[in-house]
């Protein structure tokens, strides 16, 4: 082997060992630079292959932390065109894990699973703690895309034996959500599976944008004096009965 080809191919091997060891430190900055501060990452360890971190969101009108996220290289989906990574994530009682990834020409989540207890919405909206949400939420996506312009895939989210505080009928039921991408915004639908507070209505979430909802809640029959004064605090009253959820 000639010197020339000797050199060449140790800086090649310092390179590959340069990037492989790369400390997963180098992303904080990054991702802070690409969200414009909205997204910080701390408590970084590991490398950018395989690491935790501390994740605190602050944008306007939303801010909380998430406790951990673990991230895992899989180095089998490059065949696919994909650099892809198994994601862990924990927030307050919330657990979900999902696989992100990176094709030449979109975004991709696959396989998210989450499952906790309400009480953790406290922690992204702590106005809700007077509430003190409880019973067992999911949500599940099999496949989910962003291109920068429009949206694929669906996603289902249940909050199931539902309680509060504001109200003694326990629980007060199980509720679906199904959030379906349609260019570039969601359409979501809101059902009740079973209970005696019977929610309903649709709504759309341009990306990047606001919730526009419109909705009712109404008793079940034979449960109105029950839940009136929750009621009252939902929305109006209309001719039928129904209170009115309006979100815009």
């Amino acid at each position: 082997m000639n010197a020339f080809r000797a050199l060449l191919l140790g800086v090649l091997a310092y390179g590959v060992f340069l990037v492989a060891t790369a400390p997963a430190s180098v992303a904080a900055s990054r991702v802070a630079a690409a969200t414009q501060g909205q997204v910080r990452l701390s408590e970084v360890t590991g490398t950018v292959w395989r690491g935790v971190t501390r994740v605190d969101v602050v944008s306007p009108g939303l801010v909380f932390t998430v406790d951990e996220v673990r991230w895992r290289f899989l180095p089998s989906r490059l065949f696919t065109g994909r650099l892809a990574f198994a994601v862990e994530a924990r927030l307050a009682s919330l657990r979900g894990r999902a696989e992100a990834a990176r094709s030449p020409l979109a975004w991709h989540l696959r396989d998210l699973d989450v499952r906790g207890d309400a009480s953790a919405i406290t922690a992204i909206l702590p106005l809700a703690s007077a509430w003190q949400p409880a019973g067992a939420v999911a949500i599940d996506a099999q496949a989910l895309s962003w291109d920068g312009t429009r949206a694929t895939g669906s996603a289902t989210i249940a909050w199931n034996d539902a309680m509060l505080a504001l109200s003694q009928a326990r629980p007060l039921g199980s509720w679906r959500a199904q959030a379906t991408a349609e260019a570039a915004a969601l359409e979501i639908a809101v059902a009740t599976t079973k209970g005696p507070l019977r929610l309903s209505g649709t709504g759309t979430l341009p990306i990047p944008g606001r919730l526009a909802f419109s909705g009712e809640a109404r008793a079940e029959p034979g449960r109105e004096r029950e839940l009136e004064p929750l009621l009252d605090l939902l929305g109006p009253r209309r001719a039928d009965g129904a209170r009115a959820l309006e979100l815009r």
